[in-house]
């Protein structure tokens, strides 16, 4: 009888258990968990409708559908989907149009489930009537989102009370942009650069503090796929999954600065500002900013994407849109004094 080759493992052997940095949930598992724990009439039925930053399922019950959002396991905490979760049912109680959470059974507006790379948060929001304004792009349109986006942000002023405003989400990309430096190994110039722009931009934002640039709770990824319009005109606000303390004007510049990016017309972005200024002015020093929180989202975003590589991929970014983004961050961080 011939010995079994060297090579071959004997199938009594421990496999190694492989570390995840991103697992998938199965949908029918996910229906079952949703139909435990909230008051949808059934049949409850789920699929995935993307995976991301975060994994998006539509769960359909019989008479309704919703979005379930699973958190991604990163280096936030993740109990921090609170600070979301409660602004927006602050905002649903002031009738504002976002989609906010519902609520299970037991009245929590979020559960937690176990998986190989550790705990995640999910969350079932209200379904957003109409669709993406992506879709349907119009000048009129841009400026009615850009009144209630300031609507919005006068409500977070309110929620904030007395409470001062934290800067750590202001510089929280000096967390990521470790992962960026990696992400950029074969890079002499940017590693350089990106570093000297880290520390300088971290800097600068913490020193306008002391001048008339307001802060308040923000979205922080609002762009035009992140508000729906229906048929009727009505506006609603979603994936608040960043919210956090910033700079009202960075929020602002967001959208603008993603209009740039999708490469429409950068009259989309004037028409939000003017509408947002129909409802909040924007300060003088909010306005001399502008180009410090356009290039503020371009390398948040850049050192971010390089931080989700590990679960996402780093074919999209290395291939498509570094030297892009790259060029305009640097083009704009000399004439700051950023680099």
């Amino acid at each position: 009888m011939m010995n079994a080759p060297a090579h071959i493992t004997p199938s009594s052997d421990i496999l190694p258990m492989a570390r995840i940095s991103h697992s998938v949930m199965e949908p029918a598992f996910l229906a079952s968990e949703v139909a435990k724990r909230y008051p949808i009439v059934g049949p409850v039925t789920a699929f995935l409708l993307y995976r991301g930053m975060n994994d998006v399922y539509l769960v359909q019950g019989s008479q309704e559908r919703f979005a379930l959002r699973v958190w991604r396991k990163t280096y936030r905490g993740v109990d921090e989907v609170a600070t979301e979760l409660n602004f927006l049912d602050y905002l649903r109680s002031q009738g504002f149009p976002a989609s906010a959470g519902v609520r299970t059974r037991d009245g929590a507006l979020y559960f937690k489930l176990d998986s190989p790379e550790g705990p995640r948060a999910l969350a079932l929001y209200e379904w957003a009537p109409g669709k993406k304004f992506t879709d349907q792009m119009d000048i009129p349109m841009a400026e009615k989102i850009g009144a209630q986006f300031a609507r919005m942000h006068l409500h977070g002023l309110d929620y904030q009370g007395d409470r001062p405003f934290a800067m750590d989400n202001v510089v929280r990309f000096k967390v990521t942009v470790p992962a960026l430096l990696d992400f950029v190994y074969d890079r002499p110039d940017d590693l350089r650069d990106y570093a000297i722009i880290c520390e300088r931009l971290a800097q600068r934002l913490m020193d306008i503090r002391a001048e008339n640039v307001p802060m308040g709770i923000c979205h922080c990824d609002f762009h035009s796929s992140n508000v729906h319009v229906d048929e009727t005109g009505r506006i609603t606000l979603l994936d608040f999954d960043g919210t956090g303390e910033d700079y009202l004007m960075q929020d602002v510049k967001n959208f603008v600065w993603g209009n740039l990016f999708y490469g429409f017309s950068p009259d989309y972005g004037t028409a939000f500002e003017r509408g947002y200024e129909s409802v909040r002015p924007f300060t003088d020093d909010e306005k001399r900013h502008g180009e410090l929180f356009l290039m503020t989202k371009a390398f948040r975003l850049l050192a971010g994407m390089a931080e989700s590589s590990a679960a996402v991929g780093r074919g999209t970014l290395r291939f498509r849109n570094l030297d892009w983004l790259g060029d305009y961050i640097k083009s704009r961080a000399r004439p700051l004094g950023l680099l």
